[in-house]
């Protein structure tokens, strides 16, 4: 959503002209007016109206924006067209959102919500909820913001809606950068921006590109902050969006203000105001004369401080939409100000230069003694005022500092219950993963790189043996952390009873019992549960040489002694609930001795990183790595692997479980 730029905190850029963008977005306008024209009083008008509000609201034209959306609210209400109506309330209710009037966007968001739940529209409800997270965003309730943005995430995977799912993590990254939770929000923000990308949708990558700036703006890395402030403008440029750019000359300005380079800030200061004042971003308007302010008085720049000061208030005040606030506020705001003027101008010498200038200023002595006078009185009286504020400021802060620590205590109480539960948790699932040892006795020439998300995992490794043959796998169940470790003992127990308790032992038909031993356990719940495994499974003879293997969406590989790497795919569905299922297919494989065997979950080559660390793995890179080792003992792979994926990732946050297993016979 394009809304999300209110709530970043740095920015970069250069002035961006006209582009073919902007042009072929007029055009759209021009083109949807022509029809407009001609349209009758139908609901087909109604589409067009907000048709045209969404195209203005991309171009950053709000004005527009709120006459084409009334003008399609009111037309939807008299036709009785729900679905149009809601569409129409959350265009209005963008608007107000863009004007700072939370209240006014909230009251629209949830009519929109509520005639969508009527209807069942269910993209109509995932937008809804995302737009209501970003009010409690705004309001700093982030427990609220999450759980909304949670419901929409989930609806718009419900209906697989990828392009709400790209604008649900958008939003979700904002929540996790408010609260100061970089890496989350580094992890939302990238599954948000590869959602983008892959369909060419410019106006969310160009907002992610803000947002993971931003991250690393807070984090302190100033270098990838601006590479990525710059890409942000590329794609506002290409887009002709002109609130992104008010927005991304801000952040950039701000990002020189961090750095101390005060002067070069005001370039982008001066065409984020520009923009903000054509968009009418009070938002911005205020932070922006808020920074004026204090870089004017850092160079005693005082009457100009002042000024941008008074600005700055007048546009904070007209957020709050409070005229008491207001007045109390310019008030305290006066106060603060000459008590700084007067404090800052003794202390640098210039006390008798203001005396000077106050004198000059009075028609006789008599005047200016009286009014010297006058002015001690009020300013003590304001000075016993702000000590009796400070008094009551202070008695709250305390009973603050207790009720933080009461608070503090309860938290770590139930981490600590929380870790207990998880650290027993991870006991259970170490007690079914094969010892080292086992493996080795059965595999001598093999390694398994094992690398949990968290403390628990939905990947797991099985090896079992029958006469002859050695069985052993590499599986990643639904999920990671604890949900995905619960889906994992169901999958371990399945598999285990297709082999000892059925006596099956071609991999095909272990996969085919197992998926329906999964199916049978889910199916005793009440809630429908979709989860299940993904599975790469082999069958060793260790006599004849002879492999069988069979997969379900995780492919097998082998490199042939002749340095030749062969792929076999896996049938594309998984063990557990799926509507097409079909047995699955199992291929024979006759060995030389040096052939390497490999088995291994998505999680290696779907892990981020690299120069930018942006860029994802893939597997074709992943085959390169093998490749590139293939001469080292199986040991050393393991120990290679592990290696490169750390340094592959550097501080990008690891996303998934990684599981990798490689035998040599």
């Amino acid at each position: 959503m394009l809304k999300r730029i209110a709530f970043l905190f740095v920015f970069s850029g250069i002035l961006l002209h006209p582009t073919f963008a902007q042009k072929q977005g007029q055009a759209k306008v021009d083109s949807l007016l022509s029809v407009l024209k001609k349209a009758k009083e139908d609901t087909n008008k109604v589409v067009i109206l907000n048709n045209l509000s969404d195209e203005y609201e991309t171009m950053g034209e709000y004005v527009k924006e709120n006459n084409f959306g009334k003008e399609g609210l009111a037309l939807a209400q008299k036709l009785q067209f729900k679905k149009g109506e809601a569409k129409c309330y959350i265009n209005i209710g963008n608007l107000y959102w863009y004007q700072s009037n939370y209240n006014k966007a909230l009251e629209n968001y949830l009519s929109s919500l509520k005639i969508n739940e009527e209807i069942g529209n269910k993209k109509g409800i995932a937008y809804g909820y995302l737009c209501i997270g970003d009010i409690y965003l705004t309001q700093g309730n982030f427990n609220k913001a999450l759980e909304n943005n949670l419901l929409a995430i989930n609806t718009n995977k419900e209906i697989g809606d990828k392009k709400g799912i790209a604008e649900s993590y958008n939003d979700r990254a904002t929540i996790y950068l408010s609260q100061g939770n970089y890496d989350r929000a580094l992890e939302c923000e990238l599954i948000a921006q590869n959602i983008a990308k892959e369909m060419g949708i410019k106006l969310i990558v160009a907002n992610s590109y803000n947002i993971i700036g931003d991250i690393y703006s807070a984090k302190g890395d100033y270098s990838k902050a601006i590479i990525n402030y710059q890409s942000a403008l590329q794609s506002a440029k290409e887009l002709g969006n002109k609130n992104i750019m008010a927005a991304t000359y801000f952040f950039i300005g701000n990002l020189l203000v961090k750095q101390n380079k005060n002067k070069e800030s005001r370039e982008y200061f001066e065409k984020a105001l520009t923009h903000s004042r054509e968009i009418g971003s009070k938002e911005l308007l205020k932070n922006i004369y808020g920074i004026y302010s204090e870089l004017d008085a850092v160079q005693n720049n005082y009457k100009s401080a002042y000024n941008n000061y008074k600005l700055y208030v007048i546009y904070r005040d007209s957020i709050s939409n409070s005229e008491s606030a207001r007045k109390t506020m310019q008030t305290q705001m006066q106060f603060d100000f000459d008590k700084k003027q007067v404090a800052d101008s003794i202390k640098s010498g210039e006390e008798k230069k203001v005396i000077s200038a106050k004198l000059q200023q009075e028609k006789t002595i008599s005047y200016t003694l009286y009014g010297g006078v006058v002015l001690l009185l009020v300013f003590g009286g304001f000075m016993f005022n702000r000590f009796k504020v400070t008094q009551k400021q202070k008695n709250i802060i305390e009973l603050k500092e207790k009720e933080t620590v009461k608070q503090k205590n309860i938290i770590e109480e139930k981490q600590r219950e929380i870790l207990d539960s998880i650290e027993y948790a991870l006991r259970i699932q170490t007690a079914i993963l094969p010892p080292h040892k086992i493996i080795k006795q059965y595999l001598e020439n093999s390694f398994i790189l094992y690398k949990p998300k968290d403390i628990v995992a939905g990947d797991f490794y099985w090896i079992e043996t029958v006469n002859d043959l050695v069985l052993f796998a590499a599986c990643d169940c639904t999920g990671h952390g604890v949900p995905g470790a619960m889906v994992s003992v169901v999958c371990h127990n399945a598999l285990n009873r297709a082999v000892r308790e059925f006596g099956l032992t071609q991999p095909a038909a272990i996969l085919d019992k197992t998926a329906a031993i999964v199916i049978e356990n889910f199916s005793k719940s009440e809630e429908d549960i979709k989860d299940g495994m993904d599975i790469s499974l082999c069958s060793l003879n260790i006599k004849t040489m002879e492999l069988q293997w069979a997969g379900a969406n995780n492919p097998f590989w082998i490199m042939r002694s002749t340095q030749l790497l062969e792929e076999t795919k896996a049938d594309k569905q998984p063990i557990g609930m799926n509507e097409d299922s079909t047995p699955f297919t199992n291929h024979t494989f006759t060995l030389n001795s040096g052939d390497t065997l490999y088995l291994f979950t998505d999680g290696f080559a779907d892990q981020f990183g690299g120069d930018t660390g942006e860029k994802k793995l893939t597997r074709k890179r992943f085959k390169e790595v093998l490749q590139y080792i293939q001469n080292k003992s199986m040991d050393e792979q393991g120990v290679a692997l592990d290696k490169f994926i750390n340094e592959y990732r550097k501080e990008v946050e690891q996303i998934d479980d990684i599981l990798v297993m490689g035998v040599r016979v």
